[in-house]
């Protein structure tokens, strides 16, 4: 059988960790620039706060003085979502980490009660580890135990975290229970298709003939019925994504017109992007810089462009890569003109043990890759980015605009490092 765990309103549960006075307090967690919102405690969303909301627009669905609303910082959350999936590592086999707050892994028994008493001691443990409350759904297949995940965070009725559906009986209630647009892997698209058709729930989807499916849409639709049925179509094992490309690109906080912010912003960018490579063990071939405008600003110019780059060798040292995305960047600014957005991409993505050497290239790529270990070691250690490049060193007036973010907590210092040491005042 296969299980998933679902952290519980992550983002807002993660600020809980540090601000304990946010418990039981409505809260909202806004994306970039505090545009909208992107994660609800459960008060919120008793309150009618619908996901996705613009902030501007809480005040219609109720008081927002009642409403603590809050920056996001990814950061933080993407360190807990580490730690979390590493108890789960450590627990369970074949551990697949489908999103920051999900993962699905294979469960320990074959027996009902013994992964429902095991996985009951796990959520205590990642919460007693984290602070963070989990949910745990297990079943047949990766569909269903997603549905049993679902119930098992929603329906009071569970006071362990652990849902699971494994009788027959009890899965066709459960499937006739939910709407088609519910259930995993059925898009927006493709729910109002199969609504047009009169299959308005998973029942009557998961009872349709799987030639019929495949006919009519794809193989993959069929591999999700099939699973709704209890057939495990897609076995678990780790992945490891091999992107063909990557991109770093952020909306300033408000327009820029000044050359040296929007450079900074490149080099930023380009330096995240090089560390990303890393991180996956590839190098690029090709390096491209953009710059946007805003559109809505009918008062300032608008203007949109980009340039493409070819390494004479791939890398993924940011020094190259900063070098050629600032080649694109000078190509393409141009004076008097408002930026609201930028970002540097890099494609045609190999392994980094399958570099192809340049005759005519004069770098000593030998010297890069191993001054950038060091640069990473040494940051991996102090868990910030205390060694960049010195374009980037200093104020950031490009930073997404963060209005509500808490205010800085010394528990958070000793936990994950995220903040820089506390001064002897501290």
């Amino acid at each position: 059988m296969y299980g998933l765990i679902d952290c519980n309103n992550f983002f807002v549960s993660c600020e809980r960790v540090f601000n304990p006075a946010l418990n039981g307090q409505p809260v909202v967690v806004l994306s970039n620039n505090d545009g909208c919102v992107i994660a609800r405690s459960n008060e919120a969303k008793a309150l009618g706060i619908p996901m996705g909301c613009p902030a501007f627009q809480i005040k219609e669905h109720c008081d927002p003085n009642i409403v603590v609303q809050l920056s996001a910082r990814h950061i933080m959350y993407a360190d807990l979502s580490h730690r979390i999936m590493s108890i789960m590592g450590s627990e369970v086999e074949g551990l697949e980490i489908y999103s920051v707050d999900e993962a699905f892994f294979r469960t320990p028994y074959d027996d009902v009660e013994q992964n429902h008493e095991f996985l009951a001691k796990l959520v205590n443990k990642v919460y007693r580890s984290v602070g963070v409350p989990v949910s745990i759904g297990f079943a047949p297949s990766r569909s269903l135990a997603k549905i049993a995940s679902h119930i098992a965070k929603k329906d009071r009725r569970i006071t362990d975290g652990i849902y699971w559906l494994v009788r027959p009986e009890a899965i066709d209630i459960i499937l006739r229970r939910t709407p088609i647009a519910d259930v995993w892997g059925i898009g927006r698209r493709l729910s109002a298709s199969l609504i047009g058709r009169g299959i308005d729930t998973a029942y009557k989807f998961a009872q349709m003939p799987p030639g019929l499916i495949r006919a009519l849409y794809s193989v993959t639709v069929e591999r999700t019925q099939r699973e709704l049925r209890g057939e495990d179509c897609l076995p678990v094992d780790p992945v490891n994504i091999a992107h063909n490309s990557l991109m770093t690109s952020r909306t300033f906080g408000h327009v820029l017109t000044d050359r040296r912010q929007v450079q900074d912003a490149i080099v930023h960018f380009a330096q995240a992007t090089a560390r990303r490579l890393r991180n996956e063990h590839q190098v690029a071939s090709t390096v491209v810089t953009y710059l946007r405008g805003d559109r809505f600003r009918e008062d300032l110019p608008y203007y949109s462009n980009s340039c493409e780059m070819r390494l004479r060798t791939p890398s993924s040292s940011a020094m190259t890569i900063v070098h050629y995305a600032l080649i694109a960047f000078n190509a393409i600014f141009r004076e008097g003109m408002a930026y609201r957005k930028a970002g540097v991409m890099v494609s045609g993505l190999t392994p980094d043990t399958m570099v192809q050497l340049n005759v005519w290239d004069t770098e000593d790529h030998g010297k890069q890759r191993a001054l950038m270990q060091t640069i990473d070691l040494i940051n991996k250690h102090y868990a910030s980015q205390v060694v960049q490049l010195a374009p980037e060193v200093g104020e950031r007036p490009w930073s997404p605009r963060q209005t509500h973010l808490a205010p800085p907590s010394k528990t958070m210092r000793f936990y994950s490092g995220l903040i820089t040491k506390p001064s002897q005042k501290d």
